[in-house]
């Protein structure tokens, strides 16, 4: 508008300049093309002068914009967060439907005592981690005292209602030995753990947050493997330990403030994040969930039937259109087993899947940083049998390889801690006699290539 209005004024006193020139003797003209000249570097320079104004009007914009947006990571930073409400669910649900297996006896093999501890070990790798950073001066989200109160504090939390559920729940444990079942405080620790180092360092990579909770994945399975937990109890202990760590931080920032915590500040690759998930949201996923469906296979006189299994794996997405893509998905899958209908207690089993799949993903971003997308694919599955005895009659499940397909539908939302998130539900058809309809429910965590 300035620049509007300082150019119809000059237009204007030209005007009347030339009206004035045409009365005006040749002899002076000469001296009025001089004062035109230097009208003209004098209008350069009010040119110059409300473009450097403009320019720094819309850099005041920009810093308006970044200033904000810190201001309301801060908010998130120092809000309650539920991300492990979730687990919860899960944990409640699975303790509800799979009540009948979990209550039916057979014993499963104990394993040495050995494996609680390095069980633990796997699970404490991400609290390693955190404090080693932290030591060697790698910047946190916490100063020091916000980060050893909220790690105290959550551990404490964890712990305690761990310790609080098992004296009231007093669930079997499948080697039967002892009633200390429900919830997993493995689990629990795990979680409180990879929970502690996304929020201190998750900012700086993904792969950290990612990290941490693959790890927290992988102590889940080796409860599976070591016989020690149902899905049920796992579910409910990463349930209390990210719950737990939250309400850590929560209670923190109340004691401390805002002065204790180092604040987040919008960068350059976040902003490209965006535009790329939007684009084309090529990447690496990480997935953990349950996978159920049939569950049951008859033998003459007897059934086996499987509790909920323990999924994790990996996707990796290429998208050749913003929205279409091609996949290729893993699953490991590991299944306890029970005999019924026998007067006699079986030995429990695992049967191990294995899902290697190729799709193809047709991806939505229906909002800036969330998409919807649905997937078909085909593969193969491997299955890892076993034997179920009584000391008399034995039931096997053999080993066997079968062609698959699927489809599956997927929500993926882009979080301002460097990945995205979402779910998976994951329908497949197996071309087999044993549990040839399973379905998936599961967690993703993305990260962008």
């Amino acid at each position: 508008m300035r620049r509007f209005i300082f150019s119809f004024i000059f237009v204007l006193l030209a005007s009347l300049s030339g009206h004035a020139q045409a009365e005006k003797p040749d002899s002076i003209i000469g001296s009025e093309v001089q004062a035109e000249q230097a009208d003209s570097v004098f209008l350069q320079e009010i040119d110059s002068i409300i473009a450097h104004y403009e320019q720094l009007d819309r850099q005041r914009k920009v810093e308006q914009v970044i200033k904000s947006y810190n201001e309301r990571q801060l908010e998130r930073e120092m809000k309650f967060n539920t991300d492990g409400a979730l687990h919860f669910v899960r944990g409640l649900l699975l303790t509800w439907t799979d009540h009948n297996f979990i209550t039916r006896d057979a014993y499963f093999d104990v394993k040495s005592d050995a494996t609680r501890w390095t069980d633990y070990a796997v699970g404490s790798v991400p609290l390693v981690a955190n404090w080693v950073m932290k030591a060697a001066g790698v910047k946190s989200r916490s100063k020091l005292e916000r980060m050893l109160s909220a790690n105290a504090m959550a551990l404490g939390i964890s712990f305690g209602t761990s310790e609080l559920l098992k004296c009231t729940v007093r669930e079997g444990r499948p080697d039967q030995t002892d009633l200390n079942s429900f919830p997993s405080a493995h689990t629990s620790f795990a979680f409180v753990s990879a929970t502690i180092l996304s929020r201190e360092y998750g900012y700086i990579s993904p792969w950290i947050t990612i990290g941490g909770y693959t790890t927290a994945a992988g102590t889940e399975l080796l409860r599976i493997k070591h016989n020690k937990h149902w899905m049920n109890d796992l579910y409910m202990g990463a349930g209390i330990g990210v719950m737990s760590t939250n309400l850590a931080y929560f209670l923190t920032d109340k004691i401390f403030g805002a002065d204790a915590i180092n604040r987040s500040e919008l960068r350059r690759r976040d902003i490209e994040r965006l535009i790329k998930f939007n684009d084309k949201a090529s990447g690496f996923t990480f997935v953990s969930g349950t996978e159920i469906g049939d569950r049951t296979i008859h033998f003459d006189n007897a059934r086996i039937k499987s509790g909920a299994a323990f999924s994790a794996g990996a996707d990796v997405s290429w998208f050749a259109t913003p929205n279409i893509a091609a996949e290729l998905m893993t699953r490991v899958v590991d299944v306890q087993a029970k005999v019924f209908d026998t007067p006699n207690p079986f030995s429990g089993g695992h049967l191990n899947l294995y899902h290697l799949d190729f799709g193809a993903k047709f991806s939505y971003p229906y909002v800036l940083g969330k998409r919807f997308a649905t997937r078909a694919f085909v593969g193969m599955r491997f299955m890892d049998g076993d034997q179920l005895t009584d000391g008399q009659t034995t039931y096997t499940i053999p080993n066997e390889t079968r062609f698959e397909m699927g489809a599956s539908l997927t929500y993926e939302c882009l979080d301002t801690k460097n990945y995205a998130w979402g779910f998976n539900l994951d329908y497949y058809h197996t071309f087999s006699h044993y549990m040839k309809n399973r379905y998936s429910i599961a967690s993703n965590w993305k990260i962008l290539f």
